[in-house]
């Protein structure tokens, strides 16, 4: 696990002032936790959290500075026990998924809707704009907990064990899925989904209890799914959503220039295109390899999308039964005008570094 001394946000990726008014503390805080969730070598840990950890001990060191100790998923506490622990303070900074708590974090489920969100970069920018503006979303998050910053997955593929390379050879077919959202995409396109945490799936392919995985492909390499499956279908389907929380208790405790150290969108944006990055960096890597890689034909992309167009008022209608259908209907439009306005930026090079 790693060890790193950290603050509230990476000036020097995000681009935000280190001239704080203001450094006295009252108390140091030393190796607060700081469950991220990805592994040591993930491209965000490498190219977001690790830059921030050390441009934070530059500005805070010493005993009255900050310390953090990672942690990856399922190393703190069970990833299943994420929300409670974020409010019960058994961590700091506490990783959250809502695709995992179905029912819990309902409007911001929204961003995954197939479609919506066409990379890491924009759905990350537009899950945290969806936090900034509604209070209803921030409603949902874990008590005693306030936001941190939030981010989304690159696109999903899927990688298997032998070629597949249209939707009916899906049919069938074991695939692992994290989640409750890409458990239902996968049964929607004909497969057998089998629920289990990403940590799991390396052993759980290598035994041959699965046929494939549907994930993002910045994940493959760092938790060794590339050693199992080599054949990938690019199929790009929708994202999923993460968010950090701090822990409420220690937030107040904090002095106000740490505070003022918040991650929000400029960390959002950075957690997102290391994603992208990431994935098209082992996209090279695995082609040199030796892997392969597909891309579904255009009848079979038209069929997949009429397949998944159901998605779409099944979040409006069962995801989100008994929310107001006024805010469920504002939430939908503004995510939708808000990556139509990121995904035109993005093309045109805005957010380029």
């Amino acid at each position: 696990m790693l060890k790193k001394c950290s603050g509230i946000i990476l000036a020097s990726l995000m681009g935000i002032s280190l001239g704080l008014s203001g450094t006295a503390q009252a108390k140091g805080f030393q190796n607060l936790s700081f469950n991220g969730g990805y592994t040591p070598k993930h491209p965000t840990v490498v190219h977001v959290w690790e830059p921030f950890f050390k441009a934070a001990e530059a500005k805070f060191p010493g005993k009255k500075g900050l310390s953090f100790h990672y942690f990856a998923t399922n190393e703190l506490f069970p990833e299943g026990e994420s929300m409670n622990a974020l409010t019960d303070g058994r961590v700091d900074f506490g990783r959250v998924r809502p695709s995992l708590f179905p029912g819990n974090m309902n409007l911001l489920s929204v961003v995954e809707i197939p479609g919506i969100c066409p990379s890491a970069a924009v759905g990350s920018v537009v899950t945290q704009e969806l936090i900034n503006e509604f209070p209803e979303v921030r409603a949902e998050f874990p008590e005693n907990s306030l936001p941190f910053t939030a981010w989304a997955s690159a696109t999903y593929q899927l990688h298997t064990i032998k070629p597949i390379t249209t939707l009916a050879q899906m049919k069938g077919l074991k695939l692992i899925v994290w989640d409750a959202t890409t458990l239902e995409i996968v049964k929607a396109l004909g497969g057998n989904p089998i629920r289990m945490t990403s940590p799991d799936t390396y052993l759980a392919l290598s035994k041959g209890m699965a046929d494939g995985v549907f994930c993002p492909l910045a994940p493959v390499r760092s938790f060794k799914i590339s050693e199992s499956t080599r054949y990938h279908l690019l199929m790009n389907l929708g994202v999923t959503t993460f968010a950090i929380n701090v822990h409420k208790t220690l937030w107040e405790e904090l002095p106000q220039d740490m505070r003022d150290w918040q991650g929000g969108l400029k960390m959002a944006l950075a957690c997102g295109k290391s994603l992208d990055d990431g994935a098209a960096a082992d996209t090279a890597w695995m082609k040199e390899q030796g892997h392969e890689f597909y891309a579904l034909s255009e009848e079979d992309h038209a069929q997949m999308l009429v397949k998944l167009q159901p998605f779409t008022e099944k979040w409006k209608t069962e995801t989100c039964r008994g929310m107001d259908p006024a805010v469920v209907d504002k939430v939908l439009k503004f995510t939708r005008e808000r990556s139509e306005y990121h995904s035109a930026r993005m093309n045109a090079g805005a957010y380029s570094r």
